[in-house]
């Protein structure tokens, strides 16, 4: 606005509604995605802290030279797990360490044993195969994978919307735990790690 030759600083209407009308575009534009970044860390988190567990059981069984197992999951798919000795005394109880699942949370799990657990392009069902176990040996194999009696894959997902992705935990013979990242390519070096 101009007034006796100077001209006076002030917001006119018509730049507020402009830019509340960008804000209202980059929020309707931003927030799904958002949200989707949200979900896929929740993913990554829960399978990151799955493979942590899965390890963690691992160091128990050679640390107390004695088999250790890890129950996995309840048949809704929430996230639970406890860490036990086969063998059960004092010094190695049924429960050495647990995470009880939690309520409020939308990760779910599924679970397979060989042979099922070939396919990793299909999706397993919340709380497929669960509960389910795997043994650590004292020497940290999982001998039990390969005879198909443990699980060798765990679906992490999310269930309010399955389709941010999912991230596969496998578990193969020798006692090694991986996380595979569906959305790259099965020859991609990145893939599994």
């Amino acid at each position: 606005m101009v007034c006796g030759g100077k001209r006076i600083a002030g917001i006119t209407m018509i730049e507020i509604s402009v830019v509340i009308l960008v804000l209202a575009v980059v929020l309707t534009l931003g927030v799904p995605s958002i949200t989707r970044w949200a979900r896929q860390s929740e993913i990554r988190s829960s399978a990151e802290s799955l493979r942590s567990v899965l390890q963690k059981a691992r160091a128990e069984a050679i640390s107390r030279n004695t088999r250790i197992t890890v129950t996995i999951g309840e048949p809704s798919g929430r996230a639970r797990w406890v860490i036990g000795c086969v063998r059960i005394s004092a010094l190695c109880t049924a429960s050495l360490h647990q995470q009880h699942a939690s309520s409020d949370s939308n990760i779910r799990w599924g679970a397979a044993k060989s042979p099922e657990a070939a396919d990793l392009s299909t999706a397993l069902a919340f709380g497929a195969g669960l509960p389910g176990s795997v043994d650590f040996f004292p020497l940290g194999d999982a001998r039990r994978v390969a005879s198909g009696d443990d699980l060798t894959r765990i679906d992490v997902m999310h269930a309010a919307d399955p389709t941010v992705g999912r991230l596969i935990i496998q578990i193969d013979s020798a006692g090694n735990v991986r996380i595979c990242d569906t959305k790259l390519p099965a020859l991609d070096n990145r893939g599994c790690h």
